[in-house]
């Protein structure tokens, strides 16, 4: 009985020690690993090193906003004004179916920026039929000014970006610039259609 108090009674042995230090200190480690990679990819993330994945990235999140996306109907450096859909079915260009994209250099992102849904559905005043020649990106800048664009970011980490003409009507094609590097991908709708007025 004495024999089984004593053995029961016993402490850790070093070896149990060392084991369980040696333990400690690869999940110590592992932990710090993960940490750190955890951190550089949160700082790399800020900044692009290839425009060609960011510019196609961003082609592919705007399909995805608006996969119905009819043409581009103006375009000047800086901005390009898409109509997204034909959600007054009428064949013409309403103001809740208008969406801008634009470059915030400031910040380097590449933005969508489109009428907020609950703002419009709120004042049904707000909806504006426009012909073919009016100035689609004067019509996004005082919707934006007056607080109903809802922005989405599509690119971020972008040295600089532009927009330039298509060889394809109903197109446009955007130029991203990252740490030296410039890369060009077309703007196009999948069923371009032009409105008609």
């Amino acid at each position: 009985m004495m024999r089984r108090r004593a053995h029961s009674a016993r402490g850790f042995t070093l070896v149990e020690v060392m084991l369980a230090a040696a333990l400690l200190g690869i999940v110590g480690s592992g932990i710090l690993t993960f940490l750190g990679a955890f951190a550089s990819g949160s700082s790399a993330r800020a900044r692009v090193s290839d425009p060609a994945l960011e510019a196609t990235l961003a082609v592919r999140r705007l399909e995805a906003i608006a996969p119905g996306f009819r043409s581009v109907l103006a375009a000047d450096k800086t901005s390009a004004a898409l109509w997204l859909s034909d959600r007054v079915p009428s064949h013409t260009v309403h103001l809740s179916e208008l969406g801008c994209l634009r470059v915030d250099l400031d910040r380097g992102e590449l933005l969508l920026d489109t009428i907020d849904d609950a703002t419009m559905a709120a004042d049904r005043t707000l909806e504006t039929e426009f012909e073919a020649g009016d100035d689609f990106l004067a019509a996004l800048a005082a919707a934006r000014k007056a607080g109903v664009l809802h922005t989405r970011v599509l690119a971020e980490g972008i040295d600089a970006a532009s927009f330039r003409a298509a060889s394809t009507k109903g197109s446009v094609v955007l130029e991203v610039a990252a740490e030296g590097t410039t890369s060009g991908v077309v703007i196009t709708p999948a069923l371009p259609e032009e409105p008609l007025r």
